[in-house]
């Protein structure tokens, strides 16, 4: 079956240094398939945008490997997370007739700052990890490689009331596109559980400084915080609380399933954090310990769930390009319509799309202790 191929050969990519990846020699194709990639690669969320990259640079050396109707080509940029850059680097992508395809951004925000303009030029974009709801339906072949808030906020909630036993909560939510629409499922999902929501802050993105927030919050003393931060405000955060000595129960979304939040906040001031993810690096599946293996042995670091859903989502695109007859602007429809058909098993579970390019996954609850992530009971 076409989507079991990509793992067969994890490693002869892992076996080939990180600089080879974009010089990997030609295969028997003669047709070359251009990904522009765009995703943080400096700036506050670097660590995930470069483990999204790598783990697609990962794919692409294995994909190339083998035997294809196309090579992969990467053309990578840094957005650093900004809508504004993200758009500039959008109008170069679908000014590149060679280009078939886009892989990003890692935020919603400049995803979908993005998506009108690869609408425009018929190129079809994957982003890994945008979950707001919008933004799928901002273009015809606009994709996404993890559920939206819509779905994950919600889960969560149910989380905090059922599994949790929480009755009163807090939000501490980033303030952008995607923190919005995460603190107001959450709030929603949770009010109509029976709880309550006794205060709902706002972080700017280049806050750093949260005691007065903290101690606003420990006045109003929620027995639960959920918090939709990305992991430097969420570092600020919780050695805040431990300064404070405030300690109630905290869930995170699944952006804070990086090991950057716990080396940045200390593993005291994280310790029993409620962390949801779509994908466990101690996982016993073994197409996970083979990504795993592969990327560490690659990059001698363990993959975050950003670099696996940016490998899965690579990977849907590589499963798709094989029933493709074109490359650049001529193959542009015909991908975007074969992605809507392909499946893909991947590292953070079961790829395929609907009809709006969303996707839906399990979750796999965890628990901070001791510094490491471990399977919630």
């Amino acid at each position: 079956m076409a989507h079991y191929r990509i793992f067969r050969t994890l490693a002869v990519a892992a076996a080939i240094a990180p600089m080879a990846f974009l010089a990997a020699p030609a295969t028997a194709a003669d047709s070359v398939a251009k990904i522009g990639v765009f995703v943080p690669l400096t700036g506050e969320n670097a660590e995930n945008g470069q483990q999204i990259r790598k783990a697609v640079e990962l794919y692409v050396n294995e994909y190339n490997q083998q035997k294809h109707a196309h090579k992969i080509e990467l053309l990578v940029r840094d957005d650093r997370g900004e809508p504004k850059t993200a758009t500039n680097i959008a109008r170069e992508f679908a000014q590149d007739k060679d280009l078939i395809a886009a892989v990003g951004s890692f935020t919603s925000t400049a995803a979908m700052a993005a998506a009108p303009i690869f609408d425009k030029a018929g190129i079809p974009q994957i982003s890994p990890t945008s979950s707001h709801p919008d933004f799928t339906g901002l273009a015809k072949y606009a994709f996404r490689g993890t559920p939206t808030q819509s779905i994950e906020a919600d889960r969560i909630a149910d989380y905090v009331a059922d599994k949790l036993g929480g009755k009163t909560a807090a939000i501490v939510y980033r303030q952008d596109d995607w923190g919005n629409s995460a603190a107001k499922v959450f709030q929603k999902s949770f009010e109509a559980k029976g709880g309550t929501i006794v205060a709902a802050e706002a972080v700017a993105p280049d806050t750093r400084d949260l005691r007065t927030l903290v101690t606003v919050l420990k006045e109003k003393n929620p027995d639960s915080v959920y918090v939709a931060l990305h992991y430097a405000s969420a570092a600020v955060l919780a050695q805040r609380m431990k300064a404070a000595g405030w300690n109630p129960k905290v869930i995170t979304s699944t952006a804070l399933y990086t090991h950057q939040l716990v080396e940045l906040a200390g593993n005291d001031a994280v310790e029993n954090w409620h962390v949801p993810a779509f994908f466990f690096a101690e996982s016993k599946e073994p197409v996970v310990q083979n990504f795993v293996a592969a990327y560490k042995k690659a990059y001698d670091q363990t993959p975050n769930a950003f670099g696996a859903v940016g490998y899965d989502s690579i990977a849907m695109i590589g499963t798709a390009l094989d029933d493709v007859p074109g490359s650049g602007t001529e193959g542009r429809k015909a991908l975007g319509d074969k992605l809507f058909e392909v499946q893909v098993r991947g590292t953070t579970g079961q790829m395929k799309f609907d009809a709006n390019g969303d996707i839906d996954k399990t979750i796999t609850w965890l628990e901070i202790k001791g510094g490491k992530f471990v399977q919630a009971p």
